[in-house]
């Protein structure tokens, strides 16, 4: 299905009503900004107050938050140019948002005119937002777009940042960055999932078949090697049954999808509990137990594709979709891929990976200097009865801000970095890109203020005794 039928048509006027919106924007967030003094410290010469790496949903949220916290030493860096943060407009491939359209990330923090839907119903008009169920992704990229221009957020685009490493002398990060050195007292990394995660191929797929023979969901999709060629998906997960509906758009002639388990798993318990008050609030409180029963269960349990995903390739005669079908064998044979899945031979001109990501913060490479000095889940919870996973313990054990917490006590610098990658992040807390950001990005943005308040606070108190000003 082309994305243009998700693409709806702006109203007309859509410009001017945008207009208007905005600067009562500007109004709004004047009219709430109290208190307007910041705390009467010395600022930091030379350095920032905090640095966000990563300009997608995430990292504007946060940077919205900062602001709204009274914290305007801030600077965010994005690898990509304008228009290409986060995977919306890169390797997403759904023509839908995942979850539905209410939950939209708390990026407006209690300003209405922010919302989406305001925006949305301003462009393309009310009866649209009410037909709708879930957000279409590039109305989505767009309305993301909108956002930072409007709140003019302070994003440095085509910026990488290559390492990240603690200035014990003069008590700040520095940051190599494609721009030079940034030096920050607190760093929050908002990278995506696909951070901390190589792609993941199956050992048979990289042993034997030649590079030319297969991506992944995540990578490029080479037209070439789809027209009217028979395609084999390995993985039955939302990105998998997107890439098998993209590759069919594409005009494959056919597109097997094989999955491990017998069948699809029927439930996605996570955007279920997502609905529920006070899940993603206070699920980071739990105790680690119960944290890593839930990561268990997800890992058990799967996550089904998307109901509309799901169907857009079921009604296409052209694909096909194989139960208990794992990797057994496979060999490249005159520009074939002949392969044994579940006892079953079959033959195929090209491959797409769905097989997820490999997390772990050792493929970071912005955290190498850092890494020795962060603890991981397996470096203090031993999971009493419960089975273990080498993805969990290999997790990083954040704090109750979703800060790296140190190794040893030596190391202690490192909970000044704050680390919202779901991908890595899901066991500690941070369990959904988006029905659980508004609460991840307040507990951030909250801590780091109260951390700087409480290193100041000789100075804050001095200004406080010197204060004789008549009222």
């Amino acid at each position: 299905m082309a994305d243009r039928l998700y693409r709806p048509f702006p109203l007309i006027g859509w410009e001017a009503r945008l207009c208007d919106l905005e600067a009562q924007i500007r109004v709004d967030i004047e009219l709430l900004r109290y208190p307007v003094d910041p705390l009467p410290y010395e600022p930091r010469k030379g350095m920032l107050e905090v640095a966000v790496i990563g300009a997608g949903q995430t990292g504007k949220a946060v940077a919205f938050g900062l602001d709204r916290f009274g914290l305007h030493n801030v600077k965010v860096f994005d690898r990509n140019p304008p228009g290409l943060q986060g995977p919306w407009r890169n390797y997403a491939r759904n023509h839908l948002l995942r979850t539905r359209k209410s939950e939209t990330g708390g990026l407006h923090w209690g300003f209405p005119n922010l919302h989406f839907q305001r925006w949305c119903d301003l462009k393309f008009g009310e009866d649209y937002f009410r037909s709708i169920k879930k957000i279409p992704r590039l109305v989505w990229a767009e309305y993301l777009d909108w956002f930072g221009e409007v709140l003019r957020l302070p994003i440095e685009y085509n910026v990488s940042v290559s390492d990240i490493a603690w200035r014990p002398d003069i008590g700040c990060f520095e940051l190599e960055t494609s721009k030079g050195v940034a030096r920050a007292q607190f760093v929050v990394l908002c990278t995506g999932i696909e951070s901390a995660g190589l792609q993941r191929f199956p050992d048979l797929v990289r042993d034997n078949l030649p590079p030319q023979a297969y991506t992944h969901t995540m990578g490029d999709l080479p037209v070439d090697r789809l027209v009217d060629r028979d395609v084999v998906v390995i993985g039955g997960g939302a990105s998998a049954f997107d890439t098998a509906n993209a590759a069919l758009e594409a005009g494959a002639r056919s597109v097997d999808l094989l999955v491990r388990r017998e069948n699809l798993p029927p439930v996605h318990r996570v955007c279920l509990a997502s609905r529920w008050q006070g899940y993603h609030r206070h699920y980071i409180d739990l105790r680690d137990e119960m944290k890593w029963a839930y990561s268990l269960a997800d890992l058990d349990l799967g996550v089904p594709p998307p109901r509309d995903t799901y169907y857009e390739a079921i009604r296409d005669e052209r694909f096909n979709i194989y139960g208990s079908a794992g990797i057994e064998s496979l060999r490249y044979e005159n520009d074939k891929i002949i392969g044994c899945y579940g006892g079953l031979e079959m033959r195929h001109d090209f491959m797409i990976c769905g097989t997820g990501s490999r997390n772990s913060l050792a493929d970071q490479s912005e955290l190498k200097s850092l890494l020795p000095s962060i603890r991981l889940w397996k470096d203090g919870y031993i999971p009493n009865g419960l089975a273990t996973h080498p993805e969990l313990e290999n997790s990083p054990y954040l704090g109750s801000a979703l800060q790296f917490t140190p190794l040893h006590d030596r190391d202690h610098f490192v909970g000044r970095i704050y680390y919202l990658c779901s991908g890595v992040a899901h066991l500690s807390g941070f369990r959904c890109n988006l029905s659980g950001l508004q609460y991840a990005a307040e507990r951030v943005c909250h801590d780091i203020s109260r951390t700087l308040f409480i290193e100041n606070e000789q100075q804050i108190k001095a200004a406080f005794d010197h204060h004789s000003d008549w009222e």
